[in-house]
């Protein structure tokens, strides 16, 4: 007779690095911890990107309880770009919550991080409570953005350049988007790198996931001489009634080299025949196209949070970006789960770069690690976190000097789920 399963307040949950053999297991119990159903074809891009040697977990009796992994990407930041740790699969059963399993794998993984000289560790959040505990701080913010399609009539002054937009298949996009995606990467901080396999996670497109619309099509924008400059992936939608005349273009991704070809890219979105309607469900709180209609109330913006950033190295993340203006400034800061990072340190830096020593001097600035992770990429101002009354300032006019040489050119923006 087979065992009967321990009750979970019987159970000892036993911390488990995943091998191999026991992916399709592993990867059927976080989906499941986000409440949806197993397909193994649906994971097939996920299972590329995995990590085996950064996926672990609780079991009992050989059955996952809880998951938890990361990725080996790089984050670009102000004036250069960082190795991190793209936090991922972070699942707890419902029948083993509370039982600090949870704790336990945030504990192992940061240590983890560590270990391997990633200074920074990055990670969507599911439930926005959960994860400052342990020291992330939201570092970006996006936007959704709709409105009717008819009334986005552009400022008499946009340039839509002498270039062109034409729809390719997808490979041929690909072809053009990936080292382009690559060049613009350099001037967004929050933005990750993108291997091959990567480009396919971000492309999967079932039609499960697609809620009744189209399979995703691509764009390019060619210049005046014929160079690709620009490119764009969308989905078309019924209307409400199925009314193919009262359509909704869905906007995926949209990046340009150009101004004006960027402009272009969304003049072509919005003058789809049959259209009605837009949305870019993930947009940058800088999106161009909010300033460039002539009237900007046809536009329905939404504010949300975007990634979370935890300073796992302080002196390392520090020195890995530029400042907007000269600083030379002693922060104090609180970390109770690394200890190499609690400690007062010495920031010296500008558009040059920086150093960053440990000191015994007194603070002029003291917060947590959490409000570093935060400010870290000019997303927050440290200026509006001490308004909260989250830092406490020691030096007159320290806040003002931190929050200008963290500032940021273009507002941080992580276009990748993970």
């Amino acid at each position: 007779m087979p065992s009967r399963p321990l009750p979970p307040h019987l159970a000892e949950p036993k911390l488990t690095i995943l091998e191999e053999a026991d992916t399709e297991a592993f990867t059927a119990a976080l989906v499941r911890g986000f409440h949806d159903d197993y397909n193994p074809e649906l994971a097939k891009p996920f299972l590329k990107v995995l990590e085996h040697d950064r996926a672990f977990g609780f079991t009992v009796d050989g059955r996952w309880v809880a998951t938890c992994g990361a990725y080996t990407r790089t984050m670009t930041v102000p004036g250069g770009s960082v190795p991190t740790a793209a936090v991922t699969v972070v699942t707890v059963s419902p029948t083993y919550r509370r039982r600090g399993l949870l704790t336990a794998m945030m504990k192992q993984q940061l240590e983890d991080i560590h270990r391997r000289s990633e200074p920074v560790a990055l990670l969507w959040a599911s439930e926005s409570l959960i994860y400052g505990r342990f020291g992330y701080g939201q570092a970006t913010a996006r936007l959704r953005i709709s409105g009717p399609t008819r009334s986005t009539a552009f400022l008499p002054g946009v340039d839509l350049g002498a270039g062109s937009v034409g729809e390719v298949e997808r490979e041929d996009w690909l072809a053009a988007a990936e080292p382009l995606y690559a060049r613009l990467l350099a001037e967004r901080p929050g933005g990750l790198n993108r291997d091959p396999d990567w480009w396919q996670a971000r492309l999967h497109d079932p039609a499960q996931w697609r809620r009744g619309a189209t399979a995703l099509r691509f764009v390019l924008h060619y210049g005046e001489q014929g160079e690709v400059d620009g490119f764009a992936a969308f989905r078309v939608k019924s209307g409400d009634e199925g009314d193919i005349a009262s359509s909704e273009v869905q906007v995926t991704e949209i990046e340009a080299a150009e101004p004006s070809a960027y402009a272009s890219l969304w003049r072509f979105l919005l003058d789809l025949d049959l259209v009605r309607k837009f949305t870019r469900g993930h947009a940058p709180v800088d999106e161009p196209l909010r300033y460039l209609v002539a009237d900007p109330r046809m536009i329905t913006t939404e504010l949300s949070d975007g990634t979370y950033a935890r300073l796992v190295d302080v002196p390392r993340a520090l020195e890995a970006r530029s400042y907007a203006s000269d600083v030379d400034v002693l922060i104090a800061v609180s970390d109770p789960l690394l200890p190499h990072n609690d400690a007062t340190f010495r920031l010296q830096g500008g558009r040059d770069g920086s150093t960053v020593s440990a000191t015994q001097r007194s603070a002029d600035v003291s917060f947590s690690v959490r409000d570093l992770g935060a400010i870290y990429l000019g997303g927050t101002s440290l200026s509006s976190l001490h308004a909260a009354g989250l830092v406490q300032e020691r030096t007159p006019g320290a806040v003002a000097a931190i929050t200008a040489a963290f500032a940021s050119d273009r507002a941080p923006f992580c276009a990748d789920h993970f």
